[in-house]
């Protein structure tokens, strides 16, 4: 069985910080009695389970507690023949609500806790003896008037009974011929009867039963001969009242006897779930971590505080064991932080194989199968015992029983006797320990230690800084650098004058001289290390911050670049949007006076070349070809025509009475005969520049050449907002109005439909948009729509 220095260790105080985070009694109790474990799955699961509280803490939700008591002792007592009384049903309701609510809570609000969620099912349901306790109590837990037929009838009758006492009572005191007999005009109770206040003197004038009397003898409580038989009435009433009461308690304790084992079942398993949501708040307060619990036998802890001592000025612990040396001999001056380092290793083990969270940024464990400790002063005036004989009492104890794979914690091994051969026992015990591969912590004062270590494979020194400008321990735990005692500093510290330190000195012997020195010499030089590393982080954080802040303004300047040029082609757009407009405005109009064209019109069409110019196209033109009309006589599938209208020639792939569909590259155009010129031979490409036109002439012609080669039937808005959309239809418009297009077809696909209905609001209101139609099912449908240009 698996042996933890708990005293030793303080693990108690621990436990009473876990208790006071319990939410029930019951929790309380399993908190304070909470054990170790050295079973890893039991360890694993512990863990797994305080990990889901926590996340379940981060997500804002509690476990709902509320409610519930220890009723195992009533419960108890129902099986053995005991009736409860009103209270401990309202204590025993109250409880099997707050288990409906935890498993109502663990059932519907763990989804991803599992192992929280298994607590569920393991609750009983109490549903109906929720009911029978509810239908028999009210909520402060007395009897209900309606509990039993009987005991409403009963009830019923006291109140008449009473009512008919106090109208006899109220019409003696209101009669005038009694006035003088009453020293007070009420009625009161006396041993549960009802009585009135006479003053003494008229006691024979009125007839009746004394009940008590004042204090001072001069009234005397009366109960008149007149209401006797009536307060009989009420004290029957009242003790066949009792009587059904007692038999409605005694029902109600058999129904919960009935559930007796459930009820205390369930108590268990809401203590465990209580003492994981304690853990789990213990973790939150103590801003604790999940430690790694591994197989192997090392141990790592990155900024570990003794969940003891005040969080917030603890100087953290940092240390490993395991990797590549399972012994650590700790050196350094009194009151350097060595004992706590030890307790904290030590309490860290604890807390971790109980299922706890421990105080640290991060921690790698075994679960060891023993933890032993040697800590304090173990001298005993009872048994005889000098400080030397209690420590070698406890040392005896832990190297018969500890095995491989436990912890071993030593405060000053071997101290209290002749240094020489303390020394000499330590490192026999230090060796034996580390042959039977028992993880070793210990601290001493002993140079031959430090020596030992250094020296001895598998062990590793370590020490507690001191400061000697200030001449105080800073409690940080340095690995790999044994430490001085420093004893000449402290002494000089606390006032020992100066002339004793310098004679002290001339009895040191010349090695432990020597080694000292060094000591400090390693000390000092570790300490300018520190310093200038911390100087070179300070700088490479300075670096990091200019580095970020560089990016940051190269990110925003980015910004603005992209946000002028962003402007600046919208400007843009802009302006050849309205060229093209006007350019259009002209073309209809020469197309409306063919005969004759006014030079104003020329002049117009010269400065939109110009204005197009500046939009870097390619303005030229070509003589039309020769050619003959196109009729219905002539016109073929396959043959070659010239489109007048933009200056382009196509083959001809289908007949449609007076109109052709002409195809011009990939675009296919529906035209009139009128339109199109039936050539003799295939014209030649027109070519990208002409030297023999005028400039405007040919600019102007050649503008539409490029727009009707570049012209499409469809465009394809899918997947775009409607402010995404309008753009590429302003283009999709303009474009078939320079090819000479009278429609084309827009895709918007179907969705939710809000990108067609926003492109058809916007097409309604277009100037240049003559109507909008459905495009047939195979093109589309409602997928796309047909534009009409004018």
């Amino acid at each position: 069985m698996a042996k933890f220095a708990v005293n030793t260790l303080e693990f108690d105080k621990v436990k009473i910080l876990l208790a006071d985070q319990a939410g029930t009694s019951l929790g309380r109790k399993l908190a304070l009695d909470l054990v170790s474990s050295s079973r890893f799955e039991q360890v694993k699961l512990a863990q797994e389970e305080t990990a889901e509280a926590v996340q379940l803490l981060d997500e804002g939700k509690r476990l709902p507690l509320g409610g519930m008591t220890d009723i195992s002792p009533l419960v108890k007592r129902t099986r053995v023949g005991s009736i409860l009384e009103p209270e401990d049903f309202k204590a025993i309701g109250d409880t099997i609500d707050g288990l409906r609510h935890l498993k109502q809570f663990l059932l519907e609000d763990t989804e991803n806790a599992p192992a929280l969620r298994d607590y569920g099912p393991q609750l009983g349901d109490f549903s109906r003896l929720s009911k029978q306790l509810s239908s028999a109590l009210d909520e402060k837990g007395n009897i209900k008037d309606n509990a039993s037929v009987k005991l409403q009838g009963l009830r019923t009758g006291i109140l008449a009974a009473k009512n008919r006492v106090k109208d006899k009572l109220n019409s003696l005191l209101h009669d005038p011929n009694n006035q003088k007999y009453f020293q007070d005009a009420l009625v009161t109770m006396r041993e549960d009867r009802y009585v009135i206040p006479i003053k003494q003197e008229y006691r024979l004038n009125f007839p009746g039963v004394v009940h008590d009397q004042s204090a001072s003898g001069a009234t005397l409580f009366v109960e008149p001969m007149a209401v006797v038989n009536l307060n009989n009435d009420i004290k029957k009433y009242r003790l066949e009242e009792q009587a059904e009461v007692e038999r409605i308690l005694r029902t109600l304790t058999g129904h919960v006897g009935s559930e007796a084992e459930n009820i205390l079942s369930s108590l268990d398993i809401a203590a465990q779930v209580d003492l994981i949501g304690a853990k789990a708040a213990l973790a939150q307060k103590l801003h604790c971590c999940r430690p790694m619990m591994i197989l192997q036998q090392r141990l790592r802890i990155t900024q570990g505080r003794h969940p003891l001592l005040d969080q917030e000025k603890v100087v953290p612990l940092d240390i490993n064991l395991g990797d590549d040396f399972t012994t650590l001999l700790i050196t350094g001056p009194n009151t350097g932080g060595k004992t706590v380092a030890l307790k904290t290793v030590g309490v860290f083990a604890l807390m971790a194989q109980a299922g706890m969270f421990v105080p640290a940024r991060e921690a790698i464990l075994p679960v060891f199968g023993g933890v032993y400790a040697d800590i304090g002063d173990e001298q005993s005036i009872e048994q005889s015992l000098s400080t030397f004989s209690g420590h070698m009492k406890n040392m005896i104890s832990i190297l018969d029983e500890v095995r491989e794979g436990d912890l071993v914690l030593v405060d000053e091994v071997c101290v209290g006797t002749d240094p020489t051969e303390g020394a000499a026992l330590a490192m026999a015990m230090i060796e034996y320990l580390y042959k039977k591969k028992v993880l070793t912590i210990m601290t001493t004062h002993y140079s031959e230690l430090k020596t030992f270590a250094y020296e001895h494979e598998g062990m590793e020194n370590a020490s507690v800084e001191f400061d000697p400008e200030t001449l105080r321990p800073t409690y940080k735990l340095l690995m790999g650098v044994p430490g001085s005692s420093n004893a000449f500093y402290i002494s000089k510290r606390l006032g020992l004058p100066q002339g004793i330190l310098d004679e002290a000195r001339t009895f040191i012997g010349e090695g432990h001289s020597n080694m000292e020195r060094v000591l400090q010499n390693l000390e000092g030089e570790r300490r300018e290390y520190e310093s200038r590393k911390d100087e070179i982080s300070a700088l490479q954080r300075e670096a990091e911050y200019l580095k970020n802040e560089l990016t940051r303004q190269k990110q925003d300047l980015e910004k603005s670049r992209n946000a002028i040029l962003r402007k600046a082609r919208e400007q843009a757009d802009e302006l050849y949007r309205n060229a093209r407009r006007e350019s259009t405005s002209i073309l209809k109009e020469l197309r409306a006076n063919q005969d004759m064209v006014e030079s104003r019109k020329v002049e117009q069409l010269a400065e939109l070349s110009r204005k197009v110019l500046n939009k870097n196209f390619s303005i030229d033109g070509k003589p039309m070809p020769e050619g003959q009309g196109l009729t219905s006589g002539n016109a073929a599938v396959g043959k070659k025509v010239y489109v007048k209208k933009i200056g382009q020639s196509g083959t001809i792939v289908a007949l449609n009475g007076k109109e052709v569909t002409v195809r011009i590259g990939i675009m296919k155009m529906n035209l009139k005969l009128k339109d199109c010129l039936l050539l003799k031979e295939a014209p030649s490409q027109p070519r990208s520049t002409h030297r023999t036109l005028k400039k405007s002439t040919s600019q102007g012609h050649n503008l539409f050449v490029k727009k009707a080669q570049d012209a499409t039937v469809q465009i394809d808005v899918r997947g775009k907002t409607v402010d995404e959309a309008i753009p590429y239809v302003d283009k999709a418009i303009d474009d078939a109005l320079l090819a000479g297009m009278d429609r084309f077809r827009l895709v918007h696909g179907k969705g939710t439909g809000m990108l067609r209905k926003g492109l058809l609001e916007y097409l309604d209101q277009h100037p240049n948009v003559l109507k909008t139609e459905m495009a047939p099912l195979n093109e589309g449908g409602f997928g796309a729509t047909i534009v009409w240009v004018k």
